[in-house]
């Protein structure tokens, strides 16, 4: 048999419903009651659970009031009405600039330009196998992914393939 509910422990499961978006089914959980003894508690306080499915939160970007899912909410730090709105609060976080393709192109793409002339069919080796290490010595430039791949497999076999460029040779 389970023990009757405190009045606080019975305040802390409308709060977590109510305002920190719990599921039922976790309340129900993490008390060892039912669902049905947690929907039976929150209706008991005024709280109906089939109509408490949607909730009204405001757009992150326009400040508009929106009605969506609590599921939807429940994890999120940003809540848009639109996906307009959502380019607009993206954009408006890179303060104008658009860093997308910068950001992904890689670090050391960036560091081996500055002493070889890489085009795009180009593969950059990190010798050490550390992507992290950037510095040139540790960099090679293929000239393509298959050349790439051979260095890696035939330089165990002991056949040499010769990079393009190569930053530990000045």
């Amino acid at each position: 048999m389970t023990r009757k509910l405190t009045p606080k422990e019975q305040v802390d499961i409308v709060t977590a419903f109510t305002v920190d978006l719990e599921p039922v089914v976790n309340l129900a959980e993490k008390h060892h009651r039912t669902r049905q003894g947690i929907y039976k508690l929150l209706q008991k306080h005024g709280i109906d659970p089939a109509e408490y499915g949607h909730i009204a939160v405001t757009c992150s970007a326009c400040g508009q009031p929106v009605i969506k899912n609590r599921a939807c909410v429940r994890n999120r730090r940003h809540i848009f009405c639109n996906t307009e709105c959502y380019h607009a609060f993206i954009e408006g976080r890179q303060q104008g600039f658009y860093k997308g393709w910068e950001a992904r192109r890689s670090i050391a793409r960036i560091v081996v330009s500055r002493y070889f002339d890489l085009q795009p069919e180009h593969v950059v080796h990190h010798e050490d196998r550390n992507t992290a290490n950037n510095h040139p010595r540790n960099l090679r430039v293929f000239a393509n992914q298959g050349d790439h791949t051979r260095y890696h497999k035939w330089t165990q076999d002991g056949v040499e393939i010769t990079p393009l460029w190569d930053g530990s040779k000045p």
